[in-house]
């Protein structure tokens, strides 16, 4: 290439670069431009936007035109969604060229969307398929995940991967199904603040949200939608005009002694009580309207939120509709199932929540570092953060009713001697106890499954009571497990004196806590200070239950909503492994009854009590019996 070719292709790029964005909205773009393919939708051939009229904003949000920067959607099924998303990148490729990324929640998924959905579409459309590069030809750049056009290139990638996440600066970014996100990628956080990272660089780029939702308080989309003006798509009523958004509520059907009629459904007007049926759903559509219902949380305009339920689906009939809500008052599962797809609301997971003051209403009397006189056994757990340390201590007493004991943060850096020591000095600190005794901590269980794995473990290597512990969210997984060894030779043969880490169940562990919250008094309850904050009681319930299904089937997990706290949650599961490292929650009664005789001797609580008169000589008590271990482990007095 001559230096006058070198000097065209500059002013070429140069004028490329100050081309203006097209003004035509993307909406009407689908309608000249886009094709759908017989194998993917239920109505191939030409795009019509006046099919789904609830999306024209919605696309017309994402036109380089329009001063809209976030658009967020939570929906039902059966809307045209994902071929909304199809038709967006469609028109980047097009007319807006520029660096592109769509992400799907897997890898998998995202090569599965690639080859069949964006494969399929840009083989179909003729205005398309001269600007993608021929994936067949040599240097093409066009992969399964990659695909360069002129102007620019389209990225899908999968929010399981870091580094999908990580790999360029983007314009475009289109954010596919959030909720099957996961909470974590990679250890590097939550993957839609990695992928948004990826667009600060461009003053007029476009983020795009969507998802059905899946369980409240932990559902992403339902987060971001509330960030955003909350728009609902309002109808007119054919018979009184009011305008109004579709509600489940208002959809009845018949039924007689045998049974329910699905086919005799209509949707009753809440303002006029008109009947309204299915063939009146098109003509409404037609003269919808998104409204903003929460406008003060858009003051720029540059960040709307929708919400929409398959209500309004062309493809998904009212009587379908009924039919699945009758089919799923059989069964929790497709109950949940319905709310989340076809009315696009989250489901709430009523049995495994627990408000935080529910159990600060019940705080008691007693001080903070004071054992009341059913604590009989004091463990501790140990969280490590990148900036402190949090222990929580409780005390345990018959059939593991405990205690809220303490709670302690310790500020500074962990990879820090000096913090260790300060730790090591407030846990050989005795603890009074209501009796007069004062009671040592009998096992700590320290988190070494942070950033500070090694540090750890050189802080419990000689502490006999003093354990390394890893979490691991499994199944069934026992709460205190058999320990490995940590400290091998190049043999792999383990050294003398090596540190050893436990295994901890810390899904069963929490499900044994949030069941303790529901028991109020006697064995299993839990019991808190009025010293404590309400922080405590925030982190403590922090996390929630919730169902998801991989391969069909539905698992159960624990999910910490975005950017709530739950250290102290994570010291009380860990202060119950150390609790169970001590084999407490295998204790006989002759095992309680010497705890209790080495904490409260007999005789010393009855004159406590006032039960002997020791102004009469022979009243007098002989001194307490010398206080010495008890046969159950752990049953220290004063001594670390």
């Amino acid at each position: 290439m001559n230096v006058a070719d070198g000097g065209a292709l500059a002013r070429t790029a140069i004028l490329d670069g100050l081309r203006e964005d097209p003004r035509e909205p993307l909406a009407a773009w689908c309608d000249q431009h886009r094709i759908l393919n017989q194998t993917y939708a239920s109505e191939p051939g030409r795009w019509r936007t006046d099919r789904t009229p609830y999306l024209k904003e919605i696309l017309d949000d994402f036109s380089p035109s329009s001063r809209v920067e976030t658009v967020v959607v939570m929906k039902g099924t059966q809307l045209g969604f994902t071929e909304a998303l199809s038709n967006m990148i469609g028109y980047i490729i097009h007319r807006a060229p520029g660096p592109a990324m769509m992400v799907q929640p897997t890898q998998g998924l995202a090569k599965r969307y690639s080859k069949q959905r964006l494969a399929t579409m840009i083989q179909d459309m003729p205005v398309l398929t001269g600007l993608v590069a021929d994936p067949r030809a040599r240097d093409s750049g066009n992969t399964t995940l990659a695909k360069n056009f002129d102007g620019g290139v389209l990225f899908i990638a999968g929010a399981n991967s870091a580094a999908d996440l990580r790999s360029a600066p983007v314009r475009f970014l289109l954010l596919d199904e959030v909720d099957a996100y996961p909470y974590d990628v990679d250890d590097e956080g939550d993957p839609i603040e990695l992928a948004v990272n990826r667009t600060k660089t461009f003053a007029r780029r476009k983020i795009l949200i969507g998802s059905t939702p899946t369980t409240k308080d932990v559902s992403r989309i339902e987060r971001e939608f509330k960030k955003g003006d909350q728009r609902r798509y309002y109808l007119p009523c054919p018979h009184c005009d009011e305008m109004q958004p579709l509600q489940w509520k208002q959809i009845q059907w018949q039924s007689d002694d045998n049974g329910h009629k699905p086919d005799t459904v209509i949707y009753a007007c809440p303002h006029c009580g008109g009947v309204i049926t299915e063939n009146h759903k098109p003509a409404m559509l037609a003269a919808g309207e998104w409204r903003a219902e929460a406008a003060e949380n858009d003051k720029d305009g540059r960040r709307r939120s929708y919400h929409i339920s398959s209500l309004y689906s062309p493809w998904e009939t009212w009587p379908d509709l009924v039919e699945k809500w009758l089919e799923a008052q059989r069964d929790q599962n497709l109950l949940k199932t319905f709310i989340n797809t076809a009315l696009g609301e989250c489901w709430d997971e009523a049995a495994n929540r627990i408000e935080p003051h529910e159990l600060e209403n019940r705080a008691e009397p007693y001080r903070l570092r004071e054992i009341p006189m059913g604590g009989l056994v004091l463990t501790a757990g140990v969280d490590v953060q990148d900036n402190r340390l949090e222990v929580v201590v409780w005390a345990w007493g018959r059939d593991l009713e405990a205690w809220v004991i303490d709670w302690h943060v310790f500020h500074g850096e962990p990879a820090s001697r000096e913090l260790w020591t300060e730790l090591e000095k407030y846990l050989k600190k005795p603890i009074q106890h209501e009796s007069g005794a004062a009671l040592s901590i009998a096992a700590v269980a320290v988190d070494s499954g942070g950033h500070y794995t090694q540090t750890v473990y050189e802080f419990c290597r000689r502490r006999k009571h003093i354990i390394a512990i890893k979490g691991q969210s499994i199944r069934n997984k026992a709460i205190y497990g058999r320990p490995s060894f940590v400290d091998v030779t190049t043999k792999g043969k383990t050294l003398r004196g090596s540190a050893r880490v436990f295994p901890v169940g810390s899904d069963t562990a929490k499900g044994y806590i949030y069941g303790c919250f529901g028991i109020e008094t006697g064995p299993g309850s839990l019991h808190y200070s009025r010293d404590l904050s309400s922080e405590f009681y925030e982190q403590l319930t922090s996390e929630k239950l919730v169902t998801r299904y991989h391969k069909g089937h539905p698992r159960h997990e624990w999910i910490k909503p975005h950017r709530k706290r739950n250290e102290v949650l994570d010291c009380t599961v860990y202060a119950l492994a150390a609790a169970h490292h001590l084999g407490i929650n295998r204790y006989r009664e002759i095992d309680w009854n010497h705890l209790e005789e080495s904490v409260c001797p007999r005789n010393q609580s009855l004159f406590e009590a006032g039960a002997i008169d020791n102004s009469k000589e022979d009243g007098v008590i002989p001194p307490p019996a010398k206080r010495t271990r008890s046969r159950a482990r752990g049953g220290f007095v004063s001594q670390w």
